[in-house]
Formats: structure tokens, sequence, C-alpha cells
């Protein structure tokens, strides 16, 4: 049972084909973007905040006052994102979110359509603010740079949620997924209504 977060990010990583990967100029077009997204940080942060606490499902993951606490880690993050340095040290802390939000009960769910609403808070405000082609680059390299954070988190929270059921159960991961292949044969059978025809 694999617990290293870097031998896991790496073999994530690895999962995604070379074209839709961050190349060297995302990287610098992420980075001489520092200033467009320091500037949109309190509008990031507020939206992103004022969405989740206005449903009671995704209020309820929050601690009583920990929204600045939040709020803070949120702009963090962009501000490394956007001028940090993609290596693997990185990478490995997007998929630790993944086993972080195990532990807050944010399903994924929650995270891929908060991630889809920051990156369309991005791109509108980088097509108002820049010009036109400069926008465009901006959100290719963004776009890239979300949907590996949400593989990394979403896959890191389903394979760390399985390891936690194998350690706690005494069960091994290859028999635990040969359980869930099995049931997942019924469940398909049990509703084949859905399938396309």
């Amino acid at each position: 049972m694999e617990t290293n977060l870097m031998q896991i990010t790496e073999r994530l990583l690895n999962h995604i084909p070379q074209n839709l990967r961050l190349n060297e100029e995302d990287i610098k077009v992420l980075n001489s973007h520092l200033d467009f997204f320091a500037s949109k940080a309190d509008v990031i942060k507020n939206d992103f905040y004022d969405t989740l606490f206005s449903n009671e499902a995704t209020r309820k993951v929050f601690h009583e006052g920990e929204r600045p606490i939040r709020e803070k880690s949120l702009v963090d993050w962009v501000v490394k994102t956007i001028g940090g340095n993609f290596d693997l040290n990185y990478w490995a802390w997007q998929t630790f979110v993944g086993i972080l939000h195990i532990k807050r009960k944010v399903s994924n769910d929650y995270m891929i359509i908060m991630m889809h609403r920051v990156s369309d808070l991005v791109v509108s405000e980088a097509y108002k603010d820049l010009p036109a082609e400069e926008a465009s680059r901006l959100k290719t390299a963004w776009l890239k740079v979300a949907a590996i954070v949400l593989s990394l988190i979403s896959e890191s929270y389903h394979y760390f949620y399985l390891v936690a059921i194998s350690q706690t159960t005494g069960l091994n991961l290859n028999l635990l997924d040969n359980l869930v292949r099995v049931e997942v044969d019924n469940l398909v059978d049990a509703n084949q209504k859905y399938r396309l025809k």
C-alpha cells in the first residue's frame, strides 16, 4: 500500500498525456501575470467564499469563525501557483489537498464545481482586463493548471479514501478493488436503462 506522497504524485502525473501538461511557455505566461492575479485576489477570494457560504451544504464544511483563515489560504494558493515553481513538490502539495478534503468532508463534486467557478472568473476577468491574445494565452495556461490540480486532488481523494478503508479493515487494496469491481458490475446491471443506445 503506497502512501509516499511524492511517488503517488509522480504516478498520477504520468497518467496525464504530454500535450495536456504544463510546458515552459505556459509557465512563463502564468509567471508573467502575477500582478494580474494579485489584483484579482480579493475578487476570487470573495466570490469563492460568498458562493460556498451561500449554500447550506457547503457552509457545513467550515468551522465557526474560520473563513478569514481559509480566505488567506486560497489567496496564498493562487499567488504560489501563479508565481511558483511547478516542480514535484508543488504537485505533491496539490495531491495532499485530496487527503485534507477527506478529513474536512469536502467531496469532489464541491471541489470540481468550485475550481470551475474560479476558472470561469479568472478567464472572464482576463478578457476584461487584458488584450485578447494575451487573455487567450493566459486562459490556456490557467485551464491546464486547473485541470491538473483537479485530477491530482480528485484522484488522491479516491486513492487515500481506499487506503484508509484498507488500513482500518485489514483488506489489501487488490482485494478491496476486486470487491468494488463486483459491486460496480451489479450497479451497472441494475441501471442499464441509462446506458446510451
